[in-house]
């Protein structure tokens, strides 16, 4: 995509390549943002209380913090003159069309409708668990898990993978099939009676990881799950198996973020009134200054309920 910009007195914002840019004008042209678009939530062109016009830029994400207060409720404003609107309108309209772009799936995804089970002797059998488990390396222990796990995916999620893995404290003791639905990871104990199981939502977790054993020359590779507050920490059996698994929380994590599934909900009036206090305590204290306590009382002001 070309790169487009728009100057203003105050600032430059630029959009292309697949990032969107502002910069404060000059000769050494400091960036004030420079993010992929796919990191951001919406692009506002609005009209202030004093007739001002600007260009609110939202991020997509809660968890960056500016000045103690979360950033999708404290747009950066790139202020613009009222000659430059029609040229604003058009940067904005194709920002959020790129933004709107970077959440839609993949059509090329595989079909992921969850099939119905198929009842015999021993139980229910699912189709999706059935080919998870027969792209794992054959593992005989794992059998009683795997008819355990039949029985544990609901209508409403799809298997994706499965590995045998060793479990590391908090993420659980001893030997265990993890498998990764749609929904949610699961873990099943192997070799001990009763089976156990736990599960981690999909919608907690940020991202998974592997890499390479150490003083260990087998295909045995460390797997790490996190949520951004705890590590959950394996070791794979297989290589290929954990490199499977992995690619397979990461795909479920980008896939509920673009269906807009773990989108945080809108604040409720005593958080917000939260954010307010705690704004005008750090303006007080002197670490916000005059300026950005009113940029961000007004995100605040804003996102109260009509």
């Amino acid at each position: 995509m070309d790169i487009v910009e728009l100057r203003t007195p105050t600032a430059i914002l630029r959009h292309g390549s697949g990032r969107v840019q502002v910069l404060r004008p000059g000769t050494d042209g400091e960036r004030v943002l420079d993010v992929p678009v796919s990191d951001l939530l919406k692009v506002k062109l609005n009209r202030r209380g004093d007739d001002a016009v600007v260009i609110e830029i939202y991020s997509r994400y809660p968890s960056p913090v500016l000045t103690g207060v979360p950033a999708d409720r404290t747009p950066l404003p790139v202020l613009i003159a009222e000659h430059d609107v029609p040229a604003a309108t058009v940067i904005v309209e194709r920002i959020n069309a790129q933004i709107l772009a970077t959440q839609r799936i993949d059509m090329s995804a595989p079909d992921l409708t969850p099939p119905a089970p198929v009842w015999g002797k021993t139980g229910p059998t699912r189709a999706d668990v059935d080919r998870a488990v027969r792209r794992m390396a054959p593992r005989r222990e794992t059998r009683s898990a795997t008819a355990i796990l039949h029985t544990l995916v609901t209508s409403e999620e799809f298997m994706l993978e499965t590995a045998l893995v060793e479990a590391v404290p908090p993420a659980g003791h001893g030997r265990g099939l993890l498998a990764v639905t749609t929904d949610r990871v699961l873990l099943l104990s192997v070799g001990t009676t009763p089976c156990y199981a736990r599960e981690i939502p999909v919608a907690a977790l940020i991202k998974a990881e592997s890499g390479q054993r150490e003083g260990v020359d087998s295909g045995a590779r460390t797997l790490t799950i996190t949520d951004g507050n705890m590590e959950l920490r394996f070791t794979g059996a297989d290589l290929a198996d954990t490199d499977r698994i992995v690619g397979a929380v990461n795909f479920a994590v980008q896939r509920q973020a673009a269906d807009g599934a773990v989108a945080p909900p809108d604040p409720g009036v005593e958080q917000l009134y939260a954010d307010w206090e705690l704004l005008v305590e750090r303006h007080s204290l002197g670490m916000v200054d005059d300026a950005q306590f009113q940029r961000y009382g007004r995100g605040i002001l804003r996102s109260l309920p009509d």
